[in-house]
């Protein structure tokens, strides 16, 4: 995988939160590990101030002393100079968990357009189970159920920081393959992208590996043939998908949408 300057670190919700973890230590180090300035974005959460004494505690053992929070209540904070201010001057952005429906109101704001920018210059910007959702071009908002079906998921734009994919987390606990399938073939451009929690993908210019405890599912539709039933409620019809489960150290190439096993992880 190439490690540009700026990446995304995906993870599929309910990190460890010890010192020591891993997926969270790997995100300071990618920040600059004590010399990190990072921004909390705990718009997603109902509970921020819970969420910030959580991570600043996580953060502050790794050695993270800069640590600012960001509560965006409406477009008004995101597109205001305060945020701009925040996140010119970050070197690493970590979106919380919670419900991704209040992440909507970034969408096409000047906080979008800014963290597509410093994506590009070196920024490293991460987010879990609601905020992993969020980074792609489409973000599941909901949904549930054990069909393959219109009705089955609920979708919405998303930040377009990984375009062309869907993200689902909790994905293995929660049993979210029909919902992914139901995203991706209604999208067969996209690649669909479920992370189990504690799992995450460090996901560089040309493909993402993937670490953490979990596995990650990669579900591309590129070459299927969808028909779609007379009802959202009734099953859709898939030939020809192709399923990868890629556990802790497996790489994924976006360009020939192929997986394989990362250099000092062969467990055969």
């Amino acid at each position: 995988m190439d490690e540009g300057p700026g990446r995304l670190l995906i993870i599929g919700g309910a990190e460890d939160r010890c010192c020591g973890a891993g997926i969270l230590d790997r995100f300071v180090s990618l920040c600059g590990g004590e010399q990190a300035r990072i921004v909390l974005v705990t718009t997603a959460s109902d509970e921020p101030e819970q969420v910030l004494a959580d991570y600043e505690r996580v953060f502050r053992k790794l050695g993270v002393e800069r640590i600012y929070e960001l509560r965006m209540r409406g477009r008004g904070d995101a597109d205001g100079d305060h945020t701009a201010d925040l996140l010119g001057s970050a070197t690493g952005v970590f979106f919380s968990g919670g419900d991704q429906a209040r992440l909507r109101t970034l969408v096409g704001s000047r906080t979008n357009d800014i963290l597509r920018e410093r994506l590009a210059d070196g920024l490293i910007i991460a987010g879990t189970s609601a905020g992993a959702t969020a980074m792609g071009r489409t973000m599941i908002l909901g949904g549930d159920g054990a069909e393959v079906a219109a009705a089955t998921v609920s979708t919405g734009p998303g930040l377009g920081l990984l375009p062309r994919a869907l993200i689902d987390m909790h994905f293995g606990e929660r049993d979210r393959l029909p919902r992914l399938l139901s995203a991706v073939a209604q999208d067969p451009d996209h690649l669909g992208i479920g992370l189990d929690e504690n799992t995450g993908i460090i996901v560089g210019t040309d493909g993402f590996e993937v670490i953490g405890i979990g596995v990650t599912t990669v579900v591309d539709a590129e070459g299927a043939t969808v028909m779609h039933a007379a009802s959202d409620f009734d099953p859709i019809t898939l030939f020809d998908v192709r399923l990868h489960l890629l556990p802790e150290g497996c790489l994924f190439d976006f360009e020939s949408r192929s997986a394989s096993i990362g250099p000092g992880h062969d467990r055969y």
